[in-house]
């Protein structure tokens, strides 16, 4: 019987980390569907044996790619609270990032591999699931932010903070699929941007 290599808890997480990097140049560069597990499993330059030790299929390293991206988001938004002036100066820094990672090649970076995955897929129940979930801790995880600054006197909203979040998400993601698929300069992404960051200045503060 083969038996499994022993490794540190720390060289497994290090070993996993290098998959999602690998695994995030991949799908960038091709999207969901045209890379395979092959692909990633050649860009790891580890063997086949060693990624079955974390995962079984393309589908689970993106999912937990997804995750992984999610909780470095979510520690980048508290650095952000730690160090900015305001509220509304983290806002309008994730949104100049966001439109950075849009615009730097290859375009949108993961953005197509993840349209391709929920919305080509929307027909299977799990991803229905997964995708709503998504949605709704995205939409609570921005509304959070908005009451901050509704908490420390820096906005009167014009409506809930959770309306508002959901137009600003509904905003975005017009952007960000016309982007990718037009292009940049077709869209105006910067000026769309800039709109989008102007009528939510208005709206948080009536």
């Amino acid at each position: 019987m083969m038996m499994s290599p022993k490794i540190s808890d720390s060289q497994r997480e290090k070993r996993k980390q290098q998959i999602l990097d690998a695994a995030k140049r991949v799908f960038s560069e091709k999207g969901y569907g045209a890379a395979t597990l092959k692909d990633i499993i050649e860009e790891t330059g580890m063997s086949r044996g060693w990624i079955y030790l974390y995962f079984q299929t393309k589908e689970e390293i993106f999912e937990a790619l997804l995750d992984h991206q999610d909780a470095e988001h979510e520690q980048y938004i508290e650095e952000l609270l730690e160090t900015s002036a305001s509220i509304w100066d983290v806002i309008t820094t994730l949104y100049s990032q966001q439109q950075d990672e849009l615009l730097k090649p290859p375009r949108g970076g993961m953005l197509p591999a993840f349209y391709e995955y929920f919305l080509i897929g929307w027909r299977d129940s799990e991803r229905s699931e997964l995708l709503l979930q998504r949605y709704e801790e995205g939409i609570v995880r921005f509304a959070a932010l908005l009451q901050k600054g509704v908490d420390q006197g820096e906005f009167s909203p014009a409506m809930s903070v959770s309306d508002i979040s959901k137009l600003a998400a509904s905003f975005q993601e017009g952007i960000l699929t016309h982007t990718i698929t037009v292009g940049p300069e077709t869209a105006n992404t910067q000026m769309q941007q800039e709109a989008l960051i102007q009528y939510l200045h208005r709206l948080l503060h009536s």
